[in-house]
C-alpha cells in the first residue's frame, strides 16, 4: 500500500484545518421581512490579518437566480435577476470585519424564498442557506350593519395583510364560524390580501358576538367584541336592532358629499363674487369716462 510522503500529509492536514476553521455564519430560523421595508440578510465570515478584499468574492442567490454579486472589489451585477434590480446593496465598508449581509429594499411577497450566501476569500469558502418570508399587517376591520326583515347582516373587510388569515367568530363563546361566508382575494400586484366575511342573524335576541383575525407570522391577533340589541314590538311582530362595536358608514358617506356640495358651491360663489366685482368695475370706469368727456 502507498503511503503519502510527509509532505503530502502536512498538506492534507493543513487543508483541513483550512477549511475546519473558515466558517460562516447566518441566521438559523426562517427570517421574516415586513412588506414594503428593508430587510437584512445576515452572513458573516471569519478574516483575518491575510484577508484581501482583491480576492474575496461574496454570491447571494435565491434558488438559481442571481441576487447580488460581488468581485473584483466591486458590485458585478450583470447577472443579477430583474427581480431585484436596484433593490439589493452590500456593506463594503465592513466587509474588513467580516460582513457580508445583503440589504435588501422594498421587501414583497415576491421575495419569499430560501437564500444562499456564498463566499470565497483568500483563507478559505463557503456556503448556507436559509428561509425568508415576508408579512403584513391587516387593516383595522371595517364593519357594516344592515337590517334584514327578520334579522340582521354583518360584514367585516380588512385588507392590506399577508399572509392569509384565520378567521373566528364567537356567539357568547360558542364557535359559530361554519355559519359564515368568507371571500379572501389576492391582489394580483400587491401579492396582499383583502378579507371579507359575512354573518346573517335571524330570530336573534341580545347577542355577544366576537369577531377574531389571526395573523400567525406576525402575532397579529384582532378582536372586535359585538353587542346585538334588539328592541321587539308587539303591535308589528318585527324587532328593531341595534349595534354596538359597529361601524355604520352611511354617514361618513354623507358627510363627504356634504363637504363635497360646499365645495363646490364655494367656488361657485367665489367665481361668481369676482364676476360681479368685474363688472362692476368695468362700469365705474366707463362711468368715469363719460363723465370726464363731458366737462
Amino acid at each position: 500500500m502507498k503511503q503519502d510522503s510527509p509532505i503530502q500529509q502536512v498538506k492534507g492536514k493543513r487543508q483541513r484545518s483550512f477549511y475546519a476553521e473558515f466558517e460562516i455564519t447566518v441566521p438559523r430560523d426562517t427570517v421574516t421581512g415586513f412588506y414594503g421595508e428593508a430587510l437584512i440578510l445576515h452572513c458573516s465570515f471569519p478574516v483575518d490579518s491575510s484577508w484581501d478584499l482583491k480576492s474575496t468574492v461574496i454570491t447571494w442567490q435565491r434558488g438559481l437566480d442571481v441576487v447580488h454579486s460581488f468581485y473584483y472589489s466591486q458590485d458585478q451585477l450583470d447577472r443579477q435577476n430583474r427581480h431585484f434590480v436596484n433593490r439589493t446593496s452590500l456593506f463594503i465598508q465592513e466587509m474588513a470585519r467580516g460582513n457580508a449581509s445583503l440589504r435588501l429594499d422594498k421587501v414583497s411577497p415576491q421575495d419569499a424564498g430560501v437564500y444562499t450566501c456564498s463566499i470565497s476569500t483568500n483563507t478559505g469558502s463557503q456556503k448556507k442557506s436559509f428561509g425568508v418570508k415576508i408579512a403584513a399587517f391587516y387593516s383595522e376591520p371595517r364593519l357594516l350593519f344592515s337590517l334584514l326583515t327578520d334579522g340582521v347582516n354583518l360584514l367585516v373587510t380588512s385588507d392590506g395583510g399577508y399572509p392569509s388569515p384565520t378567521l373566528q367568530w364567537l356567539m357568547e363563546n360558542s364557535d359559530i364560524t361554519n355559519r359564515t361566508q368568507t371571500h379572501i382575494a389576492q391582489d394580483t400586484q400587491t401579492g396582499l390580501y383583502v378579507v371579507s366575511s359575512w354573518l346573517n342573524l335571524t330570530g336573534v335576541s341580545n347577542s355577544s358576538l366576537t369577531f377574531i383575525l389571526h395573523n400567525k407570522p406576525l402575532g397579529q391577533d384582532i378582536r372586535r367584541d359585538i353587542q346585538l340589541y334588539s328592541d321587539k314590538s308587539e303591535k308589528q311582530g318585527e324587532s328593531a336592532y341595534r349595534c354596538h362595536g359597529c361601524f355604520i358608514y352611511i354617514p361618513v358617506i354623507l358627510l363627504l358629499l356634504l363637504l363635497i356640495v360646499m365645495s363646490v358651491l364655494s367656488v361657485f360663489i367665489t367665481r361668481r363674487s369676482r364676476r360681479e366685482q368685474t363688472k362692476q368695475n368695468g362700469f365705474t370706469e366707463i362711468k368715469s369716462k363719460f363723465l370726464m368727456e363731458n366737462v
